[in-house]
């Protein structure tokens, strides 16, 4: 056989990738990221923009005088140690910006570290488990690269949502300022924004840097437990003395005089924030490198029965899956309410011995009474709210992995009909959220039987918030039904509303059925014993009927592949 030699043809050269497509997010690992966290990002910014603005605009409504504000600024200043380590310590609350920074600054920073956290904890975690991140790794990118180009495609979509904010909250001051020192100069919306953004990427970046070891969820969730227990520490310190060793290493404390809208600058603090997130984020890249990809240390926990592991059917499975984030969460909003509870006797004492604050709180409260463990917690019961129903969309995101992950597939061949498995693994997520609220209950049951109050009334009215929270997830079993990888950011999604409308409606006097939309306008004052029994029906037919249509629209459609 007979060969011909010669010059071999020449191979055409591989076509480049054009501007637009790289803005697409074709061409690299920087802008596949950004692409597919735009949802995200529209809607942390939003947020972010959104809750200034709306804020801004209904404060002047509520306090329209000077003499308002100097009697808001009384108040705020009267609350006492107890009760400031809740609202955070009172700086010019009498100007617009001064009642921002005090009220909703920690707002808005919880938004943009919830975002920070779940998403850097999930950049190469979630991949991992796709099994999609092994065949990035063979490719000519280096692991290092991989890594770096995803947080930097973060840290781009921080930057964005960081400007929003501080356009939002210099517009808010030239806008709705009608008094003197309403302004809010640019110095003092960069210096917010900035502190909001890097305080973010501080706790982003500890998920980020354990998500190698310890996996998404864990990681997600020491950080945020992290978090809201710095928060507590750092507002209680003046008044529990044994706090202030541990407040002293969070960025809590670090940056406490820091409030740039009230017109009070502390810059210094921030670098060492800034070194830490950046420390941080350096042994997530390291530890993503240095590591087999998806190889991850499980946290040990004692021994659990059979009926726990999963080995009792699809609810079992899925309720054994869920109980650990199910723990996590029970635990952290258990420590919140037990200190809650447990501090109500402080804030009762101080309440008793300022007549005119005692007035204000019964005018502003008057069917019930602050001075009880119950109804301190119905102050912040609208925060438990929305923990509450993040808790859920985090179980909701569990439910939906079995379909999103690629293992459903292999579920359903074993006699299981994907009817079957959405309805069973929907009830193993609910019996997850009936132990959270367990904790939940008995936590803050032990708080106010410490502080000498009724133990009763606020436990049982905690299952209001485990009512809510199956209410929410409901919601994402009934979208989950029709696409499972939408389900967990619709419920965040409805829970962001919900509170935004039950907050904002009444401070910006909007019609009364606006505010009837909120599913928590619905629920009564639990905690204090006083049930409106339309919510607690509602949130049941949210759950119940959610859970039927989804399974009714699972059976309707093949499995995502």
């Amino acid at each position: 056989m007979a060969v011909e030699l010669g010059r071999s043809q020449s191979i055409a050269p591989h076509p480049g990738v054009s501007v637009r497509s790289r803005i697409y997010g074709l061409g690299g690992v920087y802008a596949k990221t950004l692409r597919d966290s735009r949802r995200a990002f529209l809607i942390a910014a939003g947020l972010l923009g959104g809750i200034m603005l709306a804020v801004g605009a209904a404060i002047p409504l509520d306090y329209p005088t000077q003499a308002a504000r100097d009697e808001m600024a009384k108040l705020a200043t009267d609350l006492g140690a107890v009760a400031q380590g809740i609202a955070g310590k009172p700086v010019n609350v009498g100007t617009l910006g001064g009642y921002m920074q005090w009220k909703y600054g920690p707002v808005l920073l919880w938004v943009a570290a919830i975002w920070s956290i779940l998403a850097l904890s999930g950049t190469l975690a979630a991949e991992t488990r796709r099994g999609s991140l092994e065949f990035v790794a063979v490719s000519p990118f280096g692991r290092r690269r991989i890594a770096a180009e995803k947080l930097a495609a973060h840290l781009t979509a921080m930057v964005a949502a960081l400007v929003v904010l501080a356009f939002a909250s210099w517009l808010v001051g030239a806008v709705f300022g009608k008094l003197p020192g309403d302004a809010v100069p640019p110095p003092a919306a960069i210096g917010f924004a900035l502190w909001v953004g890097l305080m973010a990427m501080f706790f982003g970046g500890l998920a980020f840097a354990l998500a190698p070891f310890l996996g998404r969820s864990a990681a997600a969730g020491i950080a945020g437990s992290v978090m809201f227990a710095g928060w507590i520490l750092n507002g209680y310190q003046a008044s529990v003395p044994a706090f202030r060793v541990v407040a002293s290493l969070t960025p809590w404390s670090w940056t406490a005089n820091h409030l740039p809208l009230a017109g009070q600058y502390d810059w210094l603090p921030l670098v060492p924030v800034a070194f830490a997130a950046a420390v941080l984020l350096a042994i997530g890249i390291e530890a993503f490198v240095r590591r087999d990809v998806g190889a991850i240390n499980s946290i040990r926990l004692p021994g659990l029965p059979g009926a726990a592991l999963g080995l009792r059917g699809p609810i079992g499975r899925a309720f054994a899956e869920r109980l650990p984030l199910a723990l996590a969460w029970g635990l952290g909003l258990g420590a919140f309410g037990f200190v809650m509870a447990a501090a109500s006797r402080s804030f009762a004492d101080e309440v008793a011995g300022s007549p005119d604050l005692a007035r204000t709180f019964a005018n502003i409260f008057p069917s019930f009474d602050i001075a009880t463990a119950g109804g301190f917690l119905q102050l912040l019961v609208q925060l438990e709210f929305i923990v509450v129903g993040f808790a859920a969309a985090t179980l909701v995101a569990g439910w939906a992995s079995d379909e999103t992950s690629g293992r459903l597939e292999m579920l359903l061949a074993t006699p299981l009909g994907r009817r079957r498995w959405a309805t069973r693994s929907a009830l193993g997520a609910f019996a997850a959220i009936a132990l959270m609220m367990a904790v939940v209950a008995l936590a803050v049951g032990i708080g106010a039987a410490i502080a000498g109050s009724d133990a009763v009334t606020p436990m049982a009215g905690s299952i209001t918030l485990g009512l809510y929270a199956a209410a929410v997830a409901g919601v994402g079993f009934a979208v989950g039904g029709f696409r499972t990888s939408i389900a967990a950011e619709i419920v965040a999604l409805v829970v962001t509303a919900t509170y935004l409308v039950d907050l904002l409606a009444p401070a910006l006097k909007l019609p009364d059925w606006v505010h009837q939309l909120a599913l928590t306008a619905h629920m009564g004052q639990p905690m204090v014993g006083i049930w409106d029994a339309g919510g607690m029906v509602a949130c049941l037919v949210f759950a119940v009927g959610g859970l039927a249509i989804g399974a009714w629209a699972m059976g309707r459609r093949d499995v995502a592949s």
